[in-house]
């Protein structure tokens, strides 16, 4: 008796598990949906069944990534997607680097103010391309030399950290943000829960005997001034 309530303690022990972890994966695919398409207003978010239409709008009603956010002040609209004086959505080197710099350089504040990012964090997909550069590029300014350069110039820019997200779904997408605004309850990208995860009770079906097992959370996700925080690219030198 003792080994057979072993075998079943272990079975509802990896099914509480596993419910956990779904929920958690819905999480994490919903906010990794919302960069991949933070150049775009709306998109089709497909769960257990349904697909549901998601607006993708911050307070300025425009989507995260955008040339023209509009600004409290009524001055010049204000731009967060990489750019470098020419080209938009530089892909990820050390020259995309340097040009997220300048574009978070020329934020500014509600009153028209300086306000520059000083992005110290890139987010990219697990394994990708840019991953894997970034690593390479990182290395490079922790020498104080230029990545992929016979240069004796020191680096221009300075040491960032990497966030790999597994529901990304480009290869070629990047973005940087500053820790500092982006990870506050005033800016950024927000997750707002108002009901943790949680295993719900156990219901035995009297005829069969089936045991169904189920959790829920209650969350919202959006973003607020991603403006002065983040910088965007589609990593292909076209897309704003």
């Amino acid at each position: 008796m003792v080994w057979k309530f072993g075998i079943k303690k272990r079975a509802l022990t990896n099914i509480s598990t596993q419910i956990l972890n779904a929920l958690n994966r819905k999480k994490e695919r919903l906010a990794a949906e919302r960069l991949t398409n933070c150049f775009s207003s709306t998109w089709s978010h497909t769960g257990a069944g349904k697909t549901t239409t998601i607006t993708n709008a911050g307070g300025d009603s425009l989507e995260p990534a955008y040339t023209a956010h509009t600004r409290e002040d009524g001055g010049t609209s204000q731009n967060n997607v990489v750019y470098d004086g020419t080209t938009y959505s530089l892909p990820f080197d050390y020259v995309g680097v340097k040009a997220a710099h300048r574009t978070a350089s020329l934020f500014v504040d509600p009153r028209g103010n300086p306000m520059p990012g000083r992005l110290d964090t890139l987010v990219c997909k697990t394994g990708s391309s840019v991953a894997q550069k970034a690593r390479e590029i990182l290395a490079s300014i922790k020498s104080g030399k230029i990545s992929e350069s016979n240069d004796n110039d020191g680096t221009a820019v300075p040491v960032f950290k990497i966030i790999e997200l597994d529901y990304l779904t480009n290869d070629a997408y990047w973005f940087m943000f500053d820790s500092s605004k982006a990870l506050t309850d005033e800016a950024g990208f927000q997750h707002i829960e108002s009901e943790s995860n949680n295993l719900d009770p156990v219901n035995m079906v009297y005829k069969t005997r089936e045991m169904q097992f189920a959790g829920h959370t209650i969350f919202q996700q959006g973003f607020n001034d991603v403006t002065r925080s983040w910088v965007f690219s589609a990593g292909d030198s076209i897309t704003t």
